[in-house]
């Protein structure tokens, strides 16, 4: 099995793309710190805490003044109970560290990594049927299962190989344009709009770690159209489609799920766990975290036999 893995690894970094993928999630760590960069406030050592009490001082006595009105006083109330939160919690609203750019920009940038593990792995078995190299593969001393086992372990180690180099890319642009902070600094939950105080950290690993069962499921799809097509092209295009149309059709699920039970166990819904972190991705009444990783867990296992069944009974006469 180590000799098929070994191999299938090589075949995956004999291609130019792979080289390009992690260049690519390089650039993009780059550019996202460069942008993150220039949006920083220009004085990083400055008394966030003086300068907050300046603040509230100066919209109380802008409270004072008689020609303000009734909504402009509230939204004046809004900032000053803002800010004081801020204080009272010892969160700095400007803080920039690698900690903070990794949790508002590396969690975004993991949308790359999902796409190129779905090209890679929606090509893996179709590509032996497009270049017909697939009879030569099959003819070896070794059982079709292990053959496409091979491959699809390959598939999971390129996608922590991408994963991987995406976080350290990230942690060290940050440390260089940043420095490196404290993974216990408090900040506002960067997709929320309410007062949502989190730790960076604690953040980041949960944004990281309630990605992957969803990321799992879709690498798996891939594989599993990668066997059921001879066409790489076709496979490839029909992978990525799912891919890019999985939040619409979420949307749509979402919009419907009130009327119709059983779209709670269409897998769509359940594909972006990070919804359950801070409740800033919608999910539907009566949701939870156990009964969204079960429903991917039972697509898993279906996708996975279903893989394995069409890969066994497969024609390659043609």
């Amino acid at each position: 099995m180590m000799s098929l893995v070994k191999n299938e690894w090589m075949k995956i970094f004999s291609k130019v793309s792979t080289y390009i993928f992690i260049a690519f999630l390089l650039l993009a760590a780059l550019g996202a710190a460069v942008i993150d960069y220039k949006l920083s406030p220009d004085e990083t050592n400055k008394d966030w805490k003086q300068e907050l009490n300046a603040d509230i001082q100066e919209q109380e006595k802008a409270l004072e003044a008689k020609e303000i009105s009734e909504e402009e006083k509230n939204a004046i109330m809004e900032d000053i109970n803002y800010n004081k939160q801020l204080l009272a919690d010892n969160i700095n609203p400007d803080l920039n560290t690698n900690w903070t750019y990794m949790a508002e920009w590396t969690t975004s940038l993991t949308s790359f990594v999902t796409l190129f593990v779905v090209i890679v792995c929606s090509s893996l078995v179709s590509s032996e049927f497009s270049d017909g190299t697939i009879k030569q593969l099959l003819i070896r001393p070794y059982k079709r299962w292990k053959i496409l086992l091979s491959k699809y372990i390959t598939s999971l180690l390129f996608a922590a190989l991408l994963l991987a180099s995406l976080l350290i890319f990230s942690y060290l642009i940050g440390i260089i344009f940043f420095g490196n902070g404290s993974y216990s600094d408090k900040i506002m939950d960067p997709a929320s709009f309410e007062f949502s105080p989190v730790v960076v950290g604690e953040y980041f690993v949960d944004m990281i770690v309630y990605w992957i069962p969803g990321f799992l499921v879709i690498t798996t799809i891939a594989f599993m159209l990668s066997t059921l097509f001879k066409n790489q092209a076709l496979a490839v295009g029909i992978s990525i489609f799912i891919l890019f149309a999985s939040s619409t059709l979420n949307m749509v699920i979402q919009s419907f799920i009130g009327k119709y039970e059983w779209l709670k166990f269409v897998l769509f819904p359940h594909l972006d766990l990070r919804g359950y972190i801070s409740g800033t991705i919608d999910m539907f009444d009566g949701a939870t975290l156990g009964f969204s990783m079960g429903v991917l867990g039972i697509y898993y296992l279906i996708f996975l036999a279903l893989t394995f069944f069409f890969f066994q009974k497969k024609d390659i006469t043609n």
